[in-house]
C-alpha cells in the first residue's frame, strides 16, 4: 500500500496534500494547530478507520478523499460520514455503511484476519486492523488500543496470530465444542442404558426411588444451554431480516433504475413541477446525476454488486442459523422430559440384548470421538505453541529496538500492551509505540506504510529521534510522520538536510484554518472524478 494523495473539505473550503512520496515523509510545522493531525486522521477515516477528530471539527459535513496504490492497482476512496465510494479506473462502488465497505475491502483489495470471538469466527474491523501500522496522536495509552470499539486487547493479539496464520479456524473450534457435547450426551445415554439393564435384572420399582434423586443442577445447566441457543437463533434471525430488508430496498432501487433506463431510451422523463430533465440518485451522503447514461450504468452496476453481497451475507447467516437450530434439536433430543419415565417405563421397549448392543455401539462411538478430540486438541496445542513463539519473537524485536534508541532504558516488554498501572515518563510512551510498530512490521512483514502522528510526542531527545529516523529510513518503505518543531529546529531547516526525507512544511497555514477557499476548485475537480456525483 502506497499513499498518493490526501484531501478533505467541501465545495467551499478544502485541503489537498499531494506531495507525499514513497520514502520517509515528515509533515512538520513551527507550531501546533496547523492541521497535521486532521490530515492523518482524515487519511485513515477515508479508508474506514474510526478516527478521533477534535470536538470543534465538524467532520460529518466534510468529504474525505485518498488516492492509494495497492498491489499495483490505484484506488480512490471517498467518504462522507458512514457512506463510501471506491473508484478503480472508471468503475465505482457505493457503500452505505462501514460494514459493507469492510467486506468489499476484504473481498476485492486485501484480506482481513478472522478471529474466534464469542465462540464464532468474525472478521476484524478495519479500525482494529489499521492499528498494526497507524498510531494516532490522541487517546494514546500503551496499555490499551487507541480507538476502542467492539474489539479489545485480546482480540488484537488474536488478530496478530491470525495474520501470521497461527489461529484455530471456526470449523476447528466448532468441532471441539461439538465433539465435547456429543461425548457428554453419549455418556449420559450410556448411563441410562446401564441403569435400564440393572433395573431389568433386579426390581423395576427401584426406578421410582432413583427418579427422586435426579440432580436439579443438571436440569438447570441443560436449561441454560437451550436458552443460550435460543438467544443465538433470535439474534441471527434479526440479522438476517435486517440484511433481507436492505436487499429488498436495493432490489426496488435497481428495478426503478432499470425502469428509468427504459423510459429514457424511448423518450424523456421530466419533473412535473419544473420541467427539468435532470434526474438524481441519492443516499444519505452522496448524490449522483443519473440522467447521464454512463453514470446511471455505474450506479446500476454498484447496486447489483451490493445485492449480490447481501445475498451471500444472508446465505452465510442462514448457515449459522441452521447450525444453531441443529444444536437446539440435539439438545432437546438428549433432554429427558421425564427422568422417571425413562428409568421405569422404557424397560419394556428394549430387551436386555438390545441394551447390551446399544451400549457397545455407544462405547465405540465415544472412543472414536475421544480420538478425534485428541487429534484436534493436538492441532490446537501446536497453534498455541506457534502463537507463543510468535509473541516471543515480537517482544524480543520490541526490546531490541527499544535498547537501540535508549540503551539505558528500563522498560520491560512482557506483552504487546503495557501493564495498566505502569507509569510512563517523558518520551517512554512514544518509545514503547515506536518499538511495537517496528517489531510488528519486521516480524509480520506486512505491506502497509507506517503512519505516526506526532512521532516526537513526550519531549523525545534529538539523539533518540535521529536513531528512530535511521530505522525508518532502513525499512525502504513508505513512512508518514508528523512533527512540531522548536523555533531553533525550524530555523535550521532540520529535516531538509537529508535527501531521503520528504519534508512537507505546514507552518504557512493559519492556526486552526487548514481548510482554505483557494483549494475548493481543485477539490471540486477531485470530486467530479467520481462521475455524476453532486457535491453538496
Amino acid at each position: 500500500m502506497i499513499i498518493k494523495k490526501i484531501a478533505f473539505g467541501n465545495s467551499l473550503r478544502a485541503h489537498i496534500e499531494d506531495r507525499i512520496t514513497e520514502k520517509v515523509n515528515i509533515i512538520f510545522s513551527n507550531d501546533n494547530n496547523k492541521g497535521k493531525t486532521l490530515v492523518m486522521q482524515g487519511l485513515m477515516y477515508s479508508i474506514g478507520y474510526d478516527s478521533i477528530f477534535p470536538s470543534t471539527f465538524n467532520y460529518k459535513d466534510q468529504y474525505f478523499y485518498s488516492k492509494i496504490e495497492i498491489n499495483g492497482k490505484t484506488y480512490e476512496f471517498l467518504r462522507k460520514d458512514k457512506s463510501f465510494i471506491v473508484k478503480e479506473y472508471s468503475s465505482i462502488q457505493i457503500f452505505n455503511s462501514v460494514t459493507d465497505f469492510k467486506y468489499f475491502i476484504n473481498d476485492h483489495i486485501f484480506s482481513l484476519p478472522k478471529i474466534i470471538k464469542d465462540k464464532k469466527q468474525r472478521m476484524v474491523d478495519l479500525t482494529l486492523f489499521y492499528e498494526i501500522f497507524f498510531i494516532g496522536q490522541d487517546n494514546r495509552t500503551p496499555s490499551n488500543l487507541i480507538s476502542k470499539g467492539q474489539f479489545n486487547k485480546a482480540d488484537f493479539k488474536n488478530m496478530i496470530y491470525s495474520y501470521a496464520g497461527f489461529i484455530t479456524t471456526e470449523i476447528e473450534q466448532l468441532d471441539i465444542d461439538d465433539i465435547k457435547s456429543k461425548i457428554l450426551n453419549l455418556n449420559f445415554e450410556l448411563k441410562i442404558l446401564k441403569k435400564k439393564l440393572l433395573i431389568k435384572k433386579n426390581n423395576p420399582k427401584i426406578a421410582e426411588i432413583a427418579s427422586k434423586s435426579y440432580d436439579n443442577e443438571t436440569f438447570q445447566k441443560k436449561r441454560k444451554q437451550i436458552q443460550e441457543i435460543n438467544n443465538n437463533i433470535s439474534s441471527l434471525k434479526k440479522s438476517r431480516q435486517r440484511e433481507y430488508n436492505r436487499k429488498v430496498k436495493l432490489e426496488t432501487l435497481l428495478s426503478e433504475l432499470n425502469s428509468l433506463n427504459r423510459n429514457l431510451e424511448v423518450g424523456s422523463v421530466i419533473c412535473a413541477d419544473c420541467s427539468s430533465t435532470n434526474i438524481n440518485y441519492s443516499n444519505s451522503d452522496f448524490t449522483f446525476d443519473i440522467s447521464n447514461k454512463e453514470v446511471r450504468k455505474n450506479i446500476i452496476t454498484s447496486v447489483s454488486n451490493n445485492i449480490l453481497q447481501k445475498t451471500e451475507l444472508i446465505s452465510e447467516i442462514t448457515q449459522e442459523l441452521n447450525i444453531e437450530q441443529s444444536s437446539l434439536v440435539a439438545e432437546l433430543q438428549t433432554t429427558p422430559s421425564d427422568f422417571q419415565s425413562i428409568i421405569v417405563y422404557q424397560e419394556d421397549i428394549l430387551e436386555g440384548k438390545d441394551i447390551d448392543d446399544e451400549s457397545y455401539k455407544i462405547i465405540n462411538e465415544i472412543d472414536l470421538l475421544k480420538e478425534q478430540l485428541l487429534n484436534i486438541n493436538s492441532i490446537k496445542e501446536n497453534y498455541v505453541k506457534e502463537q507463543k513463539l510468535l509473541l516471543e519473537e515480537i517482544l524480543l524485536e520490541m526490546k531490541d529496538k527499544y535498547i537501540s534508541i535508549d540503551p539505558n532504558g528500563n522498560l520491560e516488554f512482557n506483552d504487546l500492551f503495557a501493564k495498566k498501572d505502569l507509569t510512563f515518563s517523558g518520551s517512554e510512551g512514544q518509545e514503547y509505540y515506536f518499538s511495537k510498530l517496528l517489531a510488528l512490521n519486521n516480524v509480520l512483514k506486512h505491506k502497509f506504510p507506517l503512519i505516526v502522528d506526532s512521532f516526537r510526542d513526550g519531549e523525545l531527545s534529538t539523539d533518540k529521534e535521529n536513531k528512530m529516523l535511521e530505522f525508518y529510513k532502513k525499512l525502504n518503505k513508505q513512512v508518514i510522520l508528523t512533527s512540531t518543531l522548536k523555533k531553533e529546529e525550524y530555523e535550521s531547516r532540520k529535516y531538509n538536510s537529508d535527501t531521503y526525507f520528504n519534508a512537507i512544511d505546514y507552518s504557512i497555514l493559519p492556526d486552526c484554518q487548514i481548510l482554505q477557499t483557494n483549494n475548493a476548485i481543485k477539490f471540486k475537480e477531485i470530486l467530479d472524478g467520481f462521475d455524476g456525483m453532486i457535491v453538496t
